[in-house]
């Protein structure tokens, strides 16, 4: 079974260092400069200063041109990072693809970005997250065995049914809308009988229709829970893509990490059904792309931001792009999706 992720929260660090409660921040509360944020930036502050390592993840995905930002529909950034010294502790992108999965109490700053506050030390890319749709586990195919029985030398992709919601365009007719105001005018009540000039005025009340928006065919976004199949990858850490290191006292923005689905390969014809709803495979492939940090949008952002202080301003600089370490031999530059590692590119 694939080890279940150990979430150091914002929230739980903040309770061992400070010993006070603080309101945890979802990406649809308040506003980009609400003031509370402060709050979650003297938190991050009090982390650095006990040790700990703080990582940024970009929510925000910037893309050179619509074209590629359309073309990287189908990607999921749930990339796992085992902790070296203690393997239940993994960082990873909180987001999920999924919208019914996805954690309502993630910690964002600024509404763009996670905060994971981390113990210092080596972490390395050992596995991903990723879904297969509009498929049962019943079409794996998959006979009876025990648990372990499905498990593979370069790795497992663990099997599990979900539903997800997936979003889709569709065109649909609109009828056309107006909007109406009742306005004051003022108006003549009474005129001079020799001269016709207005000698008294008074208000009048009168309603004024405009036109909204135009009757006609419009793309809408609509959406629709649909059976899936989600592909645990896991590796052991001796095949590990990738690694980087976390040093105590030092705020980082994440590199880019994501997966083009479908991310994995596993060997169909070994794949055993370990309990009613979780088949394991022997992974032959898997494959995660890397993008440096977005440090000059991140910084832009950040400067962006009103409601900062001096010396929340001053933490904030301390910000570095995380290097990470190919451990297993690179891909050819992609030029919309980055530098693919993968499993079957070893040395």
């Amino acid at each position: 079974m694939p080890l279940p992720r150990l979430a150091l929260s914002a929230l739980t660090v903040a309770l061992a260092l400070s010993g006070c409660a603080t309101n945890q921040f979802s990406s649809s509360e308040g506003t980009r400069d609400d003031a509370r944020y402060a709050q979650l930036l003297d938190i991050i502050g009090e982390a650095l200063k006990a040790d700990m390592a703080v990582v940024l993840v970009a929510d925000l995905m910037p893309h050179a041109t619509l074209k590629d930002a359309m073309t990287m529909t189908k990607w999921t950034g749930n990339t796992v990072w085992m902790f070296e010294k203690d393997p239940r502790i993994t960082f990873g992108r909180k987001f999920q693809n999924n919208a019914l999965q996805r954690d309502k109490d993630t910690t964002y700053l600024f509404k763009a970005f996670e905060v994971h506050i981390l113990p210092p030390g080596k972490y390395l890319l050992t596995g991903g997250d990723d879904y297969k749709l509009n498929a049962l586990l019943d079409q794996v195919g998959a006979k009876p065995g025990p648990v372990g029985s499905g498990r593979g030398a370069n790795g497992t992709a663990y099997l599990s049914p979900e539903l997800y919601r997936e979003f889709f365009k569709e065109t649909n007719w609109h009828e056309g809308t107006t909007s109406t105001q009742t306005k004051t005018r003022q108006v003549c009540t009474a005129v001079h009988v020799a001269s016709g000039a207005c000698v008294s005025w008074g208000e009048q009340q009168y309603t004024e229709t405009s036109q909204g928006s135009r009757a006609g065919y419009y793309e809408d976004t609509n959406s629709r829970d649909i059976p899936a199949i989600k592909v645990q990858s896991r590796v052991p850490p001796q095949l590990a893509l990738a690694s980087f290191t976390l040093k105590g006292g030092q705020l980082v923005l994440s590199q880019r990490m994501h997966m083009k689905t479908p991310s994995y390969k596993y060997n169909q014809a070994a794949c055993r059904a370990v309990e009613p709803k979780m088949i394991e495979c022997p992974l032959e492939d898997f494959t995660v792309y890397t993008w440096p940090a977005p440090m000059e949008f991140t910084q832009k952002y950040i400067a962006q931001r009103t409601n900062l202080s001096d010396a929340h301003r001053e933490l904030l600089s301390r910000l570095q792009p995380m290097q990470i370490t190919p451990l297993r031999k690179q891909g050819m530059e992609d030029p919309v999706w980055g530098v693919p590692l993968s499993l079957n590119k070893g040395r």
